[in-house]
């Protein structure tokens, strides 16, 4: 499969459209998934009136050296982690689906900074939420940041969500999100 091909996969389409007034796309991955999770139901997501669309997106890697085919290698490995993402997707999604919030997971594949962009553009979302690997300044410098990349490229607010400190595997004090809005 070669870079430039766009591939989104509708892991967990949304089946029930209510009043809905804004998306909230956010980007999760293993690292980050769980702490980004807990925020967004704890301070952000209204049931009522959010679509939430979460986003995975998968590096496609291939060899370098010129005398490779690597077609049987991409594929053969783009499978296991497309496996992955659609698990990581599909565990997320139905976390959210007891409460009646509307939500869409989509598999997204090539470089995770320019592929979130694109679909929060073509989703038109209102928001993105993503996590931060809490890079030092050369790392970040050198490898780059995709969260910083997010917000100074889409064209929505984006907040980046920073583990506990406490809790820096990502674990949030979890309320009742009905509970939150009810107050």
């Amino acid at each position: 499969m070669p870079n430039s091909m766009i591939v989104d996969e509708s892991i967990h389409p949304d089946t029930h459209h209510k009043e809905l007034k804004r998306v909230v796309a956010i980007s999760i991955d293993t690292e980050s998934a769980e702490y980004v999770y807990d925020w967004a139901v704890n301070n952000f997501i209204n049931p009522q009136t959010d679509l939430v669309v979460f986003l995975n997106c998968r590096i496609i890697d291939a060899p370098m050296a010129p005398y490779i085919n690597p077609t049987g290698f991409i594929e053969e490995f783009d499978d296991k982690r497309k496996k992955k993402s659609h698990l990581l997707l599909r565990e997320y999604a139905d976390r959210l689906k007891p409460f009646g919030i509307a939500v869409r997971a989509i598999a997204l594949a090539g470089e995770p900074k320019t592929e979130i962009v694109r679909k929060t553009t073509e989703l038109k979302a209102d928001v993105l939420i993503i996590g931060s690997r809490g890079l030092g300044k050369i790392k970040r410098t050198l490898l780059g940041s995709v969260s910083d990349y997010c917000s100074h490229n889409c064209h929505c607010t984006v907040i980046v969500v920073k583990a506990h400190p406490e809790h820096p595997e990502g674990k949030h004090e979890m309320t009742n999100i009905y509970k939150r809005h009810s107050e």
